[in-house]
């Protein structure tokens, strides 16, 4: 009985075996996937120096992956070099030579790319040219092998589509009248010219391959080139690229026309060239691109390289970064300096007095509505200012830090890219919106004082509560001199605060620099028809620097005020109530505690000596 079951055992491996052997044969006729097919599959070279790997993924040839799996192995190898194993020396593989395709009904189809190295020679990529860059790069093209694989490695299909069914769809449409009548592999010739309809690669896996040379910095020596994958990938095409859209401009919608070969790749000083001066216009306005744009879109910088430029870019850029430096730099340091002072417990002479007279204010109901700073009209401006900007930053600084990983998982987690430009656009409109309302808020206000005072326009608007008054200086060196212990008091604040005053400039500036130059953008067709293209690279430097500059002041030193300060902690709830705790009123409002003190009939017990 032992030896029955023994014997039926060895008949089942037998035939599984041979089972797995014919299968292979059959995807493979060579049979090389009887050994290929393991990915350990390697061995040190002759002088022990490199690795040399020999596997070949089974699915390639067997699901038809790439326009290659319907060649054998043979097809490429020399048959008297790899027909006996151990193999002879295998010689490198030549992409120009003629191909042997294994066809439908057992025909073969002879195939081959020697045009293309024909047409590589009246390109800027000529073999001279890439002979010298595999030169340059250590070779790793091997003598006699085509010099196609510097840029090209084993393609396969793209296949769009969420599920394997959906993508299979077309194919099953197909075969309804082809599969049983014409006898050819379907599947694989539907996915093949699809393929040659789309991108061979991503918008970011083309950059990478054009930085091999363009990177390079040896090859950009010899040819006198520029790091041009860099500076496109600081573009606005180039970051959309990092976040993995493929609907911006790649290397390869620009320097190559539509429907050309991108094999006969022209100099952009190369007449007729879709990137010489001439003929540039009509590259960026092609149905693929900006269609509806002016002519001068072109001139809109997409290898802008700031580190090397001197124009005017250059300067803007200059200009913002002293900006940040002499704005948010005083004013951090002014913030630093408080948290000190909180941390040694340094208070004004006449701070718990004036706390103390505070709280006996706010205990009375009448007395309290004066106290407070903010309406519930200013408080919903305020929160509508809240929720517009955090969306904007949100959405906004992904798109700006596009290199960065976290930016890709905030893009993707929000829907995409073409969502999350839709959702900052929209929301960058009702900021404007904001603005308006709060402009024409600012007029009815100043119409409503005319009305009652006669006074003038001028005295008017500077009288308004936000507008900074030259003894706003004069309280910020009395709070800096306080500070540096140069004095013993602070100064007593207003309703609003020097600080808060000049916070408020900063946002009412900001909303207008980044709204104007945040609609140029959005509709840069239109613009481009009137303004100038280099109008639209200016703008998004001034909207990106504006942004970052709002980031640093609003979301450091403003959170640091009404968050993290111990006279509000956790937060103010100045903007919820309108009510000021009586600490902060006496921090930083004790001019208004004592005024308002002096009506009430409240002396003060102490006062500044």
């Amino acid at each position: 009985m032992r030896r029955v079951v023994m014997r039926c055992s060895r008949w089942i491996l037998l035939f599984a075996l041979g089972w797995v052997t014919v299968s292979a044969l059959a995807d493979d006729p060579d049979g090389c996937l009887v050994c290929h097919q393991y990915r350990g599959l390697s061995r040190l070279d002759a002088e022990g120096k490199e690795i040399r790997l020999f596997f070949v993924d089974p699915r390639f040839h067997s699901e038809a992956a790439g326009p290659h799996g319907r060649i054998r192995c043979t097809g490429c190898h020399d048959r008297g070099q790899v027909g006996v194993f151990p193999h002879n020396a295998v010689s490198p593989v030549d992409c120009t030579r003629t191909c042997h395709l294994s066809a439908s009904r057992n025909i073969e189809v002879r195939f081959g790319h020697d045009r293309i190295s024909q047409m590589l020679e009246t390109s800027v990529h000529n073999r001279k040219v890439l002979e010298r860059c595999n030169e340059i790069l250590g070779k790793p093209v091997r003598e006699g092998q085509a010099e196609c694989l510097l840029c090209h490695d084993e393609p396969t299909f793209r296949k769009p589509g969420p599920s394997w069914a959906q993508r299979e769809a077309p194919v099953a449409r197909c075969n309804v009248c082809h599969d049983g009548q014409l006898k050819v592999d379907v599947r694989f010739d539907y996915w093949h010219v699809h393929s040659r309809s789309m991108p061979a690669r991503s918008n970011l896996g083309l950059v990478r391959i054009c930085a091999t040379c363009h990177s390079d910095p040896r090859i950009k020596q010899e040819f006198k080139l520029t790091d041009a994958p860099v500076s496109y990938l600081a573009s606005f095409h180039g970051k959309a690229a990092l976040l993995n859209n493929q609907e911006a401009a790649s290397c390869l919608d620009c320097h190559v026309g539509e429907g050309e070969n991108v094999h006969v790749l022209r100099s952009h000083k190369t007449a007729g060239s879709p990137t010489s001066a001439a003929m540039v216009p009509d590259t960026c306005r092609s149905a693929a691109c900006h269609r509806a744009a002016g002519a001068s879109i072109s001139t809109a910088a997409i290898h802008l390289d700031l580190s090397r430029s001197r124009g005017i870019e250059y300067f803007i850029a200059l200009i913002f970064v002293l900006m940040i430096l002499s704005t948010f730099g005083p004013s951090m340091v002014i913030t630093l300096l408080k948290l000190f002072h909180m941390t040694i417990g340094r208070e004004d002479p006449d701070h718990h007095h004036e706390a103390a007279l505070a709280r006996k204010l706010m205990a009375e109901p009448g007395l309290r509505v004066k106290l407070q700073r903010f309406n519930l009209h200013q408080r919903f401006q305020h929160w509508f200012l809240v929720v517009t900007f955090a969306t904007l930053v949100i959405t906004g600084f992904p798109m700006k830090f596009a290199d960065r990983a976290w930016a890709e998982w905030v893009i993707r987690a929000l829907g995409g890219l073409t969502w999350v430009r839709q959702i900052h656009r929209y929301t960058g409109a009702l900021l404007l919106l904001g603005f308006f309302y709060h402009s024409g808020y600012i007029v009815y206000h100043m119409r409503r004082v005319r009305g009652e005072s006669k006074q003038g326009w001028l005295k008017i608007f500077f009288n308004l509560p936000m507008v900074m008054k030259p003894s706003d200086m004069k309280e910020m060196g009395h709070l800096l001199a306080w500070l540096l212990f140069l004095r013993k008091d602070r100064p007593d604040g207003g309703r609003f605060t020097a600080e808060e005053k000049f916070e408020y400039f900063g946002v009412f500036w900001g909303v207008m620099l980044l709204g104007v130059t945040g609609l140029v953008m959005w509709f840069n067709a239109y613009a481009s028809r009137f303004l100038p293209g280099r109008t639209l690279t200016i703008f998004n430097l001034v909207h990106s620097f504006e942004a970052f500059l709002a980031l640093l002041h609003v979301g450091i030193l403003h959170m640091a005020t009404v968050i993290f300060s111990p006279a509000v902690f956790p937060i103010s709830p100045a903007m919820f109530t309108g009510n000021t705790p009586a600490e902060e009123l006496a921090e930083s409002h004790s001019l208004m505690v004592n005024e308002l003190a002096d009506v009430a009939g409240l002396k003060p017990e102490v006062g500044h000596g």
